[in-house]
């Protein structure tokens, strides 16, 4: 990740537990946990975000999100569940679809979320620059390709100079008329986004997708920027995760795609977290998170529903959750079946969901 002229660049973070704990309070055994998981898995959280947290609360859901936990080492998941490592087209894209795909910019975010379905790339050395022109002349050689997803990591920590090169060249295919750029960026460091519009404004046809998980991430530095990119011309959908602890309420998502909503933004998804390995702790189960659903139909406008789906383990796609898409259950494993027939499971061993006492539904 360099800039303009090579050298690299350097992000408002937090990386080590000592510069963490002087904006919250860490226990002794807290800093253990952090440094310990911290081996297996990296630890980076952004200032910005860093400050949403509540210091003195372990349970604030902007810290679950963020900071490493010993529940990370339970062992349970698959390393890649969407099955990325076998549809490599290059491999810095992935295509599953014969007319789109998802185009790997960048492997490292402003924070790496605990709970990231790609955490055996982000963070890890590897560098899809690497990669970046091979993946463009396959583009430019693919004429059936009409959508490319860029995603990461986080397309945004780019240097301005880099993203608006790779927009560029794909703005340039006229097979491609349509690109997204997937990125949390206006939740973890809001006033990047503004270095960005240049490139942003490129695309004849832009979607942005932002990842936002709790109403607390809807800041008002978020609502500018997401001000910021809707000048740009592109438009702006959301994708939530449903988090164990985190926002497993209607009441907290109610709040959350209202919010969204009143910002110009369409929720797109709320997503059943991937069997990914070391975050099977947020997992929350298939018949709430069905139930949250039903409880939000009776309760907010259409325009603030998302659809519920999951990604079957292995790499058979998405498949929406409240239509004919699951066939049976055996205990814990979910069986369900694509669009092509083709049949997977997802494993529904989350906990029990419980209030954290929020207040949210009071408010």
């Amino acid at each position: 990740m360099k800039g303009a002229e090579g050298k690299p660049l350097t992000l408002p973070l937090f990386s080590d537990v000592e510069s963490l704990s002087r904006v919250i309070i860490l226990s002794d055994e807290s800093k253990k946990e952090i440094e310990s998981v911290s081996r297996i898995y990296p630890f980076r959280v952004s200032r910005f975000y860093a400050s949403l947290m509540k210091p003195d609360d372990p349970l604030c859901p902007i810290r679950l999100q963020a900071i490493p936990s010993k529940d990370e080492l339970a062992g349970r998941g698959v390393t890649d569940p969407l099955g990325e490592k076998r549809i490599e087209a290059t491999p810095a894209f992935f295509q599953r679809y014969r007319d789109r795909g998802v185009f790997i910019v960048a492997a490292e975010c402003a924070t790496y979320c605990r709970f990231c379905n790609r955490r055996r790339l982000v963070g890890r050395g590897f560098d899809p620059e690497t990669y970046r022109e091979r993946t463009i002349e396959y583009l430019e050689q693919h004429r059936e390709l009409r959508e490319v997803i860029i995603s990461g990591g986080d397309p945004l920590i780019l240097a301005p100079p880099e993203l608006d090169y790779i927009i560029g060249r794909l703005t340039k295919m006229d097979h491609i008329r349509v690109l997204r750029v997937s990125s949390r960026m206006p939740v973890m460091d809001p006033e990047r986004v503004r270095l960005h519009q240049k490139a942003l404004k490129k695309q004849r046809c832009l979607w942005f997708v932002v990842h936002v998980n709790h109403p607390r991430e809807v800041t008002p530095e978020f609502l500018d920027a997401i001000r910021i990119i809707r000048e740009t011309g592109a438009q702006v959908i959301s994708q939530t995760v449903l988090l164990r602890r985190v926002n497993d309420c209607r009441h907290i998502l109610a709040h959350l795609f209202e919010r969204l909503v009143e910002a110009g933004v369409k929720p797109y998804y709320l997503f059943q977290l991937d069997d990914v390995v070391g975050s099977t702790h947020f997992k929350v189960r298939l018949d709430k998170g069905v139930g949250i659903m039903k409880a939000l139909r009776g309760s907010v406008s259409g325009l603030c529903m998302p659809q519920y789906a999951v990604d079957i383990t292995g790499g058979l796609g998405k498949v929406p959750l409240e239509n004919g898409y699951v066939k049976k259950r055996e205990g814990e494993r979910v069986y369900l079946e694509n669009l092509y027939g083709e049949k997977g499971t997802y494993l529904d061993d989350g906990e029990e969901s419980r209030c954290n006492n929020c207040g949210m539904c009071r408010s």
